[in-house]
């Protein structure tokens, strides 16, 4: 199956190398895999098996969905210039003793969309389910509101990319999974996204 996904993402590489706005490089850098490896009990969880395979065989970031995948240690960074363990470790300093914003652990941050949303992979879950965080739906309580089921793991999310699905449209989109769950948040009013 890992086969088959890694040959999808290079067929739809040949195409863009991203959903949204110009990659910061057109030339893609495998991950060491020894620097992969070292990174897992930095952060203190496994990768999902296919991704640790994209960043080592394809690249370190810098394509895929939104903007692109994160990088991992000495990968493609985001807007800010960091990586996704930079990333990760930034979430779990910032509100560490306030139990409602405390970012979970395992929940890793790989793509971003814009507007601080961000695609996860939940790295404490057996499936490495896929969420999005998006902290403009903030209401005051806890982080619990602003994180969305996007699919069931990680392999389905990278995979439907690969094929082609449009994973902004999915959620954000008129009939998207979060649209529809902000809508019904705030009936009253008619929610547009504008981010992307």
């Amino acid at each position: 199956m890992d086969e088959l996904a890694i040959a999808a993402i290079r067929r739809q590489l040949r195409k863009r190398l991203t959903d949204i706005g110009a990659p910061r490089s057109s030339h893609l850098r495998p991950a060491d895999p020894e620097v992969v490896a070292s990174d897992q009990p930095q952060l203190g969880f496994r990768l999902p098996p296919l991704m640790k395979r994209i960043y080592i065989e394809i690249g370190n970031g810098g394509f895929g969905p939104g903007y692109g995948l994160i990088g991992l240690t000495n990968g493609a960074p985001d807007d800010t210039g960091k990586t996704g363990p930079d990333i990760y470790a930034q979430f779990r300093d910032v509100h560490a003793d306030e139990p409602g914003l405390r970012w979970p652990h395992g929940l890793s941050p790989i793509c971003h969309w814009g507007c601080a949303i961000l695609s996860c992979v939940d790295c404490a879950d057996t499936n490495f389910g896929m969420r999005v965080f998006d902290p403009n739906v903030y209401e005051g309580e806890d982080w619990a509101g602003c994180l969305f089921e996007e699919s069931a793991g990680f392999d389905e999310w990278i995979g439907d990319w690969a094929s082609g699905v449009d994973l902004w449209n999915r959620m954000y989109g008129e009939q998207g999974s979060i649209a529809q769950i902000l809508s019904a948040r705030h009936p009253p009013r008619r929610t547009r996204f504008w981010c992307r």
